[in-house]
């Protein structure tokens, strides 16, 4: 129940810090402002010309007529504002999502390594919808509200002030009710959200993963997790549902207050002070000042409960971003990589300490040791994934970090051992990233560099052909064939590859590598590989353990000096 009553100081403040980011339809919102005012109104005439009726006053020119005229225009003016409210509301949802898109994709990779990515589906979707509730039914409407409730207010007063400040008096009993209830909802839709986003991140993660799981026959267990993250789901709603209970408090607290504005109504229409009209039409007014003050309840509820929902959306959009478009145009970066001094720690563990090395230019480098050593880390490192610590990291002698990151990024092509697909066609991933014009010719010189030309070809769609979400209907061996070809169309000076060849067969491996040694030939190769087969293309050689450069060197000089290296190319490297 802690997570119930827990406090949310701060979150008021990192929900308005994120409003002032969006651009809200102000416009558009102000309108419908205007336009529920006149509804307001024309209600009161309405209102006004029903006490008449009940009264007995049956006139059709002076009564009926107007009578009929203001209901017909109330409730055409009642659908344009619906109509309003939810072009409103539709505009904040678009404007929102796509400022916290925006924001998502410019977050820095170790961002997503303390946070779950999939968890974002549920931020993205579910609590923006919470957002644009907030402003509109709650912001907004508090605005409508108060107007409705001054002009009542005052309507009533001109019968008699005594009268307005009675029924004052009888309304804050709803306040207290609104706000305790409004802090459960706080802290129970807080719980709801965040236990929908856990189910929604196994959900998806096991959906994806479901050939492991059935290879390894884990069904009945994954199965089992994944019911554990809908039991939490369910108990949260559970706890949801029981906040039902507000609904007959409100109710009870209705009636008495019914109750009160019949005797004090009743009170001055036999004292003389109110005729039969105004005794009617008072009533007419009081219900719907109450009305009003139980929508205030409702707001105050809603606003807690959608506080609850956008809490982490709001922390999401105060996290430091990259920016990739501070610092010098890197122009045709060239020349050796070197690390110097380089400090990194990973979640407060020391990973690089005072590191120090040199990639030479234009010769393939290959990175080994054993796993956790670091290889890929410092590939990240070197392409600027994750800013260093300490220390600089050179390319031809300038430092790197005085480029901008869009600019230097683009300098490098990068070719993963996952080497994921996007939804789509084969042409889009293969020049996804590309910024120049690719002609017919070259995308097929690439493709055959990379050994996927004769797969292009045997599709009936050709370079139409949809890959599946992620590039599901490719293998993984297609799919870093794919990447190739798109690392070749890029034409960088500088290739890292990261077990990139891992999926391919070992003619492919080799047709792959002619093919990037003609293309690269005079240009830098990095590459981090665990087999003697990737390992034996390389002509210069970094072994990395824990962190640390044990040794670097030629082939030959390695390997004479290297136990891993020995044991990792056999007698065959002997003598290279």
């Amino acid at each position: 129940m802690e997570r119930v009553f827990g406090k949310d100081r701060g979150s008021m403040g990192r929900f308005f810090r994120m409003l002032q980011k969006a651009r809200l339809p102000y416009l558009w919102i102000l309108a419908y402002i205007a336009i529920t005012a006149l509804l307001t109104n024309v209600g009161i005439s309405v209102t006004e010309y029903t006490a008449e009726l009940f009264a007995g006053n049956v006139n059709f020119g002076t009564v009926v007529l107007p009578f009929l005229a203001f209901t017909l225009l109330s409730q055409l003016i009642n659908s344009v504002s619906k109509i309003m409210s939810n072009l409103c509301v539709a505009r904040i949802d678009r404007n929102i999502r796509k400022m916290i898109w925006s924001k998502t994709v410019r977050l820095p990779l170790r961002y997503y390594e303390k946070n779950k990515p999939k968890e974002m589906i549920s931020r993205i979707t579910t609590d923006i919808t919470a957002i644009s509730q907030l402003i509109m039914q709650v912001f907004v409407a508090i605005l409508t509200s108060a107007y409705t409730l001054v002009i009542t207010l005052g309507k009533i007063g001109s019968y008699d002030q005594k009268l307005m400040v009675a029924l004052i008096a009888v309304l804050p009993l709803n306040l207290v009710i609104a706000f305790v209830m409004g802090k459960m909802k706080f802290g129970v839709l807080d719980l709801v959200n965040q236990k929908n986003a856990e189910m929604t991140q196994t959900i998806a993660e096991k959906t994806n993963n479901l050939l492991l799981i059935k290879s390894y026959g884990k069904e009945e267990k994954e199965l089992q997790t994944g019911q554990e993250k809908m039991k939490g789901f369910y108990k949260s709603s559970i706890l949801n549902a029981w906040l039902g209970f507000a609904t007959p408090m409100y109710a009870l607290v209705g009636a008495m207050q019914f109750i009160v504005i019949v005797m004090v109504g009743r009170s001055f229409y036999s004292s003389g002070a109110l005729t039969l009209t105004q005794w009617i039409a008072y009533y007419g007014f009081a219900m719907n000042i109450v009305n009003q003050l139980s929508a205030y309840c409702g707001y105050w509820t809603t606003f807690k409960g959608s506080q609850g929902a956008t809490k982490r959306v709001a922390q999401i959009m105060e996290e430091t971003e990259e920016d990739i478009e501070d610092g010098e145009d890197a122009g045709r970066l060239s020349g050796d990589i070197e690390l110097k001094e380089v400090d990194f720690s990973y979640e407060d563990k020391l990973l690089f300490d005072k590191l120090s090395l040199k990639i030479p230019a234009g010769r393939v480098t290959a990175l080994i040791g054993p796993s956790g050593s670091g290889k890929t880390t410092l590939l990240n490192l070197v392409e600027r994934m994750y800013p260093v610590q300490g220390g600089k990291i050179l390319f031809g002698g300038e430092d790197a970090a005085r480029y901008s990151l869009k600019s230097f990024r683009s300098e490098i092509s990068y070719v993963t051992q996952e080497s994921t697909l996007f939804a789509g066609t084969l042409r889009d991933n293969i020049l996804f990233g590309i910024k120049r014009e690719v002609t017919d010719e070259e995308l097929e010189k690439a493709c055959t560099d990379a050994e996927i030309m004769d797969f292009i070809r045997e599709q009936p769609e050709g370079f139409r052909t949809d890959v599946g979400e992620q590039g599901d209907k490719l293998s993984g061996g297609q799919k870093q064939r794919i990447a190739f070809a798109r690392a070749l169309l890029k034409q960088s000076d500088y290739l890292f590859m990261d077990e990139a060849t891992a999926a391919m067969d070992i003619r492919g491996k080799d047709q792959v590598w002619k093919s990037v040694k003609r293309h690269m030939e005079g240009k830098t190769v990095l590459m981090v590989a665990h087999d003697r087969q990737t390992v034996q293309k390389a002509d210069y050689i970094i072994v990395m353990q824990n962190g640390r450069i044990i040794c670097q060197g030629e082939p030959a000089e390695v390997y004479a000096e290297n136990t891993y290296y020995r044991e990792l190319i056999g007698s065959e490297g002997q003598g290279r």
